[in-house]
């Protein structure tokens, strides 16, 4: 549909999918973020529509329902674009002035202009749609050739902007290496986007003195071919995505519980437990959807302090560990891990006599191993104590 598409269809539209994929999955799973992060999903976001509204067979459905038909979609689609590259100039100023009124200030300045490159787009491209075409690539002239201009510069710009603050240690001193990553990447394509703009510039120069050569006309055919296929702007925001699939990959093991927080949790959960079995007044009940909003770091956290504040309940009711169970870990327990044993033996006797006993605490505080030690001999000391209850009721049977 586009004029001069090069590429086959399967590798626009792979290109396409990966770039939706992981825009669908940092909206839906990394919403609750910084502003900074708010500025990513923001650039993703805009990326994705932009690289939808690219491919001829979405682009043809759209034009059904804009007004204007296929030159307008033309025209949201390079816009969409420019609003993309906006929000990286954003991202540039956020680090550079962080959320202050400089920054907001700034920052609205620039999505204004980005707005008024939307609106010069509809402009330029509507002798193209008045005639029926299906961008103003076909119309070309001078309209086309200020298009491109408008176009192009916007990734130079942001690129040069990048550049500066980096040059100054506002960018890179700041971020994080995937963040340093994306912002050489920038750096780089704004680069490689500066390389039709300064063509241009040379074949113009040449004309105005006179030099006729075939250079200047051919540049302007590979730079419009490059701007009304889309193909390279695509690759090279699959390229930028590309930085951002370890926070999605990050996202997606949260979601499934698999990451280090929820592992941890769950080695944890056999230890909370037995002690929460015991003393359930500690564990703070949330309704569902509240509980599910709940970061891994949180629900780790709050559990651990569970953990602790029933620890230090059931250490009141210590009594002294029976005789078989002393024997027992002198017997079956290295010398060196005696002593902790036998302490946490004693929290597991107390657990579990808790729930049916109405005796009265000890009063003051008692001694709480730390969490790494109740870890560490919780279930050495539960297999001791069950194996004692297994031999006592053996006795009763032989009996």
């Amino acid at each position: 549909m586009w004029p001069y598409d090069h590429m086959p269809s399967w590798i626009t539209i792979s290109a396409t999918a990966f770039i939706v994929v992981i825009t669908v999955i940092r909206l839906v799973l990394v919403r609750h973020t910084t502003n900074y992060g708010r500025l990513i999903n923001t650039l993703l976001g805009l990326d994705a529509a932009a690289a939808l509204l690219r491919e001829p067979v979405i682009a043809r459905r759209v034009a059904g329902v804009v007004p204007g038909g296929l030159p307008t979609v033309f025209d949201i689609w390079h816009w969409l674009t420019v609003m993309a590259w906006a929000c990286g100039l954003g991202m540039a100023l956020f680090h550079g002035y962080g959320p202050t009124t400089r920054y907001r200030v700034r920052f609205r300045i620039v999505i204004g202009l980005a707005v008024a490159v939307g609106i010069a787009f509809l402009i330029l491209s509507d002798p193209a749609r008045a005639q029926g075409m299906s961008s103003v690539a076909n119309d070309g002239g001078w309209r086309f050739g200020v298009y491109i201009l408008l176009y192009s510069a916007v990734p130079v710009i942001v690129s040069s902007y990048y550049y500066t603050m980096k040059s100054r240690g506002k960018v890179w001193r700041a971020t994080t290496v995937r963040e340093r990553i994306m912002v050489a990447a920038l750096v780089a394509f704004g680069a490689l986007s500066a390389l039709p703009i300064c063509s241009i510039a040379v074949a113009t120069a040449l004309d105005a003195t006179g030099i006729t050569t075939a250079f200047g006309p051919h540049v302007f055919d590979v730079v419009s071919e490059a701007l009304t296929s889309g193909e390279p702007g695509l690759f090279i925001f699959t390229a930028v995505v590309v930085v951002f699939v370890p926070s999605s990959a990050q996202a997606v093991m949260r979601l499934l519980r698999l990451d280090r927080e929820s592992r941890a949790a769950r080695r944890i959960y056999p230890l909370w437990r037995d002690l929460t079995g015991a003393a359930p007044q500690v564990v703070f009940q949330l309704k569902p959807a509240d509980n599910w909003k709940v970061s891994p770091q949180e629900r780790l956290h709050r559990r651990r302090i569970e953990i602790h504040d029933a620890a230090e309940i059931v250490a009141r009711h210590v009594q002294p560990l029976p005789a078989v169970v002393d024997e027992l870990i002198e017997t079956t327990t290295h010398e060196e891990d005696q002593e902790h044993i036998r302490l946490v033996a004693e929290i597991v006797l107390a657990a579990e006599r808790m729930p049916g006993t109405t005796d009265e605490p000890a009063i003051g505080e008692a001694y709480v191993p730390d969490e790494q030690t109740l870890l560490r001999f919780w279930q050495p000391a539960k297999a001791l104590v069950q194996a004692t209850n297994l031999t006592a009721q053996q006795h009763l049977l032989d009996r």
